[in-house]
């Protein structure tokens, strides 16, 4: 079974979950599949924005780790295995995550590593780690960064599940689907406007120093931003913004 789904639609890049059982939970093969999808859309140029979902058919985002097998379950846990989400920008495009259903521990963790998050109504955040006797490194620091000291503490100990509503209230969550939306397609629209309306060099410039900024220092994060605003200038991109502006018509960027 493919743990990973991937398909790219225009200048979308998706990549569908598709791990053990309907709730989508993770096995030792997960992680190497997600992580070579993430470097695939990081290596095409042709795609500008990507969309990170739980496959179609499956009730939840991720349940977290496959404790199925609790021997493969230590092994993964003693060996540190994760993805590329948890530690680096793998990528400056912009990830769009569309969560459902329970978002679990792993699921939690890939959740906090993309950029932008679509929930459904009935999505259910739970961080329970504490309460199975771990300590999940990248997760605690991640959601301090996103959430703030008290609000992580909060949610972590002593780890009860949360509601979409307060994802949305302590800022994790960036669109409610309306009742009756799929998660997955307006995720996809979001991702397919960003792409015909902005400017991906701009764009990865802007993710690659907000990144910075949390995740890094002050001084780091302006370099990168200078650097990016140089490409901008020097970009056919930006000449084709303004003559688009002058003309009142649409731009077509092609990332040049």
């Amino acid at each position: 079974m493919d743990r990973v789904l991937y398909e790219k639609i225009g200048r979308v890049g998706i990549i569908s979950l598709n791990m053990v059982g309907d709730n989508n939970r993770c096995d030792i093969h997960s992680y190497p599949a997600i992580n070579e999808a993430l470097l695939r859309v990081r290596d095409d140029d042709d795609v500008w924005a990507v969309v990170m979902q739980s496959a179609p058919g499956k009730t939840d985002f991720c349940v977290g780790a496959d404790l199925s097998n609790t021997e493969n379950f230590m092994d993964a846990t003693k060996q540190g295995l994760g993805t590329y989400l948890e530690n680096d920008m793998t990528t400056p495009k912009p990830i769009i995550c569309a969560v459902h259903g329970w978002t679990i521990g792993e699921g939690f963790s890939f959740m906090l590593g993309c950029d932008i998050v679509i929930a459904d109504s009935n999505t259910k955040f739970w961080m329970n780690e504490s309460q199975r006797g771990l300590n999940p490194v990248t997760m605690q620091v991640k959601l301090t960064q996103k959430i703030g000291y008290n609000r992580a503490m909060g949610f972590m100990i002593p780890g009860d599940p949360e509601t979409t509503a307060w994802g949305e209230k302590v800022g994790l969550v960036n669109k409610v689907i309306a009742p009756g939306e799929d998660v997955r397609q307006v995720a996809f629209e979001y991702a397919k406007r960003i792409t015909e309306i902005c400017a991906p060099i701009a764009v990865h410039g802007t993710k690659a120093g907000a990144w910075e900024t949390v995740n890094g220092h002050l001084d780091e994060a302006i370099t990168k931003a200078l650097w990016a605003k140089d490409l901008c200038i020097d970009s056919k991109d930006l000449q084709e913004a303004l003559t688009s502006w002058q003309e009142g018509r649409p731009a077509v960027f092609k990332n040049e």
